[in-house]
């Protein structure tokens, strides 16, 4: 009996060692984020993938003017974007890019997203870029069971197609509108799978704006409605297409069991703030606040070139040609948290925290009464 019960001692001695050794382990924070494609996640990869050394924009005001005390961090807008204000959501600081050297150990996760990435050309790239995450987090963790845990329990948020479309209209492509919305949903859908098999699990994926109605667009192509409106009608094509592809992937239960996915239609949450604007507390949403010529749709930031900036930023829906302020980024995010504003499905985002957002109540209530 006596040898007995010293060997549910030592058997006991031995978890709660294992499980403080995990336990050491874990962040302050148990949840992770990775996020994935174009310059509305870019939280400052760019500037080291094109030339470190090269006078970079979003590094200069007017960018970070109303954020990260007034100074520029190369996000594309004048203060926080999504990923930020999703971060904050669940009790993260923000999500470090893969370039910088301000947690050399991506210890909530990672951004690769990086401004004019495309499907076609860039999102391979940022996968590759994630498997270095992967091997950096088995060499630090030195757990892989640990790792692949955390692998599993991220979520991964991607913005990525918007640059396709407007690559082609301003290019000479031969084959139909149609046929490259699939092209680029594809690529889409096999990068998602491609980080399924390195151990995601669970995805955001927003589809893209209707293109016709950014400054950007609006401007450079100011002569053409056929070209601005072929952008949208490509834009609503990829809308359709994009969560057909990812419940594909979701009824492919013997190869991707585990797969879960919710869609952010931007697309609808972006063109109903420019309908009905003063229900999200702005004022303007067909010029962006900092830029040149009839729409500021370009040159903000830029040295070579003279460019307004607005005064009050936050009634602006557009920061700059293709990308969003600060108070507009807020806005988006709550649209994409939340389901019960119609713009996100088959789930919320938050929906994929519940447990962390429950912890977070009930310490916030404990310390509220004393």
């Amino acid at each position: 009996m006596t040898s007995l019960a010293y060997s549910f001692f030592i058997l006991s001695l031995f978890f709660a060692t294992l499980l403080n050794l995990v336990c050491s382990q874990l962040p302050d924070v148990d949840e992770y984020l990775f996020f994935f494609g174009d310059g509305l996640y870019e939280v400052g990869n760019t500037t080291n993938i094109i030339n470190p050394d090269k006078y970079l924009r979003t590094y200069h005001a007017p960018y970070g003017t109303n954020f990260f005390n007034h100074s520029a961090t190369g996000r594309y807008s004048d203060g926080r974007i999504v990923p930020d204000f999703v971060a904050e959501k669940v009790g993260l600081k923000f999500i470090a890019s893969f370039q910088s050297e301000d947690d050399p150990y991506f210890t909530n996760g990672a951004s690769f997203a990086s401004e004019g990435a495309t499907a076609l050309v860039n999102f391979t790239g940022q996968v590759e870029l994630f498997k270095e995450v992967k091997e950096i987090w088995r060499e630090h963790i030195k757990n892989d069971t640990e790792v692949y845990r955390r692998l599993h329990k991220a979520v991964y948020f991607i913005s990525i197609g918007a640059q396709d479309y407007i690559n082609f209209a301003a290019s000479a492509w031969r084959i139909s509108e149609p046929t490259f919305v699939d092209r680029v949903v594809n690529s889409i859908s096999d990068a998602i799978k491609n980080l399924y098999d390195l151990g995601a699990w669970t995805f955001a994926v927003q589809n893209v704006v209707k293109l016709g109605s950014i400054p950007y667009v609006r401007q450079i192509f100011n002569d053409s409605k056929r070209f601005r409106e072929m952008l949208s009608i490509m834009a609503q094509a990829h809308k359709g297409v994009l969560p057909e592809k990812l419940e594909a992937i979701k009824k492919n239960t013997d190869k991707y069991p585990e797969f879960e996915y919710t869609v952010f239609d931007i697309y609808t949450a972006m063109d109903t703030m420019i309908d009905v604007p003063q229900d999200y507390g702005f004022k303007v949403v067909d010029i962006a606040c900092c830029g040149n010529s009839t729409y500021r749709g370009q040159a903000c930031g830029y040295l070579d070139y003279e460019f307004c900036v607005c005064g009050n930023k936050t009634e602006y829906l557009f920061f700059d040609g293709t990308h969003n302020t600060d108070a507009a980024n807020g806005q988006l995010a709550e649209l994409m948290w939340d389901k019960k504003y119609g713009f996100v499905s088959p789930y919320g985002v938050k929906d994929f925290f519940l447990n962390t957002i429950a912890i977070q109540t009930l310490l916030t209530e404990a310390a509220a009464s004393g």
